[in-house]
C-alpha cells in the first residue's frame, strides 16, 4: 500500500483526536506509506478534522465535492480545498481552477439532482451575501470586515440583498444599474426605500428577487 487512510466512519471524532491518530500512524509507518484521512460529518466537524489531519502530516483527504454522503455527509472537499489553498499555503489545484470552484460544485449538484445548501462555505449563494444597510456599507468600505476571502477567488460573487433593512446604499446600487447619474441624496432613493418598507410590511419579500 502506498497510502494508509484513517477512516472516521461514524463521524464521531474531534480534531485533537484526529491529529493525535494521524501523528501516531505516521510514526508507525515510518515513511513506508503516506497517511490520509476519511472524515464524516456526523459531529459537524468533518472539515476541521480533515484540516487537523493535514496539519498533522496527512497528505490525502477523501470526501465528496459538496459534502454529499450517507447520514450527515462526507467531508465537504470544496471547503477543505479552499481552506488548504487559500489559508494554509498548499497548492492543491491551479489558481485558475480554484476560480472555477463554485461553478464546478453547482454543476455537480445539478447532475446529482441535489439542492446545495445556500449557506455552504465558499460556494453557497449566501456565502458572500449581505443584507443590513450598515453591513453593506461596511463591505463597500472594507470588504475584509465581513468577507474572509474575496468571492471571485473561488468563482463566487458578492450579493446585496434587498429588504427593509438594506438601506439607501443597496437601493442606490440597484438604481444606478438603470441610471448611473443618480446620487444618494436624490429624492427617488428615499421614495424607493419607503415603498420597499411599505411592501415588506404587507408581506412581500425581495431578498430572492
Amino acid at each position: 500500500a502506498d497510502t494508509v487512510c484513517l477512516c472516521d466512519t461514524n463521524g464521531g471524532r474531534f480534531p485533537d483526536e484526529v491529529a493525535a491518530g494521524t501523528v501516531a500512524a505516521i510514526a508507525r509507518l515510518a515513511g513506508r506509506a503516506a497517511v490520509g484521512m476519511h472524515p464524516h460529518n456526523d459531529s459537524g466537524v468533518a472539515v476541521a478534522n480533515a484540516l487537523a489531519a493535514v496539519d498533522a502530516g496527512a497528505r490525502h483527504v477523501q470526501g465528496t465535492l459538496a459534502g454529499f454522503g450517507e447520514r450527515c455527509g462526507n467531508v465537504n472537499l470544496s471547503a477543505v480545498l479552499a481552506n488548504l489553498q487559500l489559508k494554509r499555503g498548499y497548492r492543491c489545484i491551479p489558481d485558475e481552477a480554484l476560480a472555477r470552484l463554485t461553478g464546478a460544485v453547482r454543476r455537480v449538484a445539478e447532475v446529482a439532482n441535489i439542492i446545495l445548501p445556500d449557506d455552504l462555505p465558499y460556494v453557497g449563494r449566501k456565502a458572500f451575501a449581505h443584507k443590513a444597510g450598515m453591513h453593506m456599507d461596511g463591505v463597500r468600505k472594507c470588504s475584509a470586515s465581513f468577507e474572509h476571502v474575496a468571492p471571485d477567488v473561488v468563482g463566487n460573487a458578492r450579493r446585496f440583498l434587498m429588504s427593509e433593512v438594506a438601506g439607501r446604499s443597496a437601493v442606490l446600487e440597484r438604481i444606478r444599474r438603470i441610471d448611473p447619474a443618480v446620487q444618494k441624496s436624490d429624492p427617488v432613493v428615499e421614495t424607493v426605500v419607503a415603498r420597499l418598507k411599505a411592501l415588506e410590511q404587507e408581506g412581500y419579500q425581495f431578498e430572492g428577487a
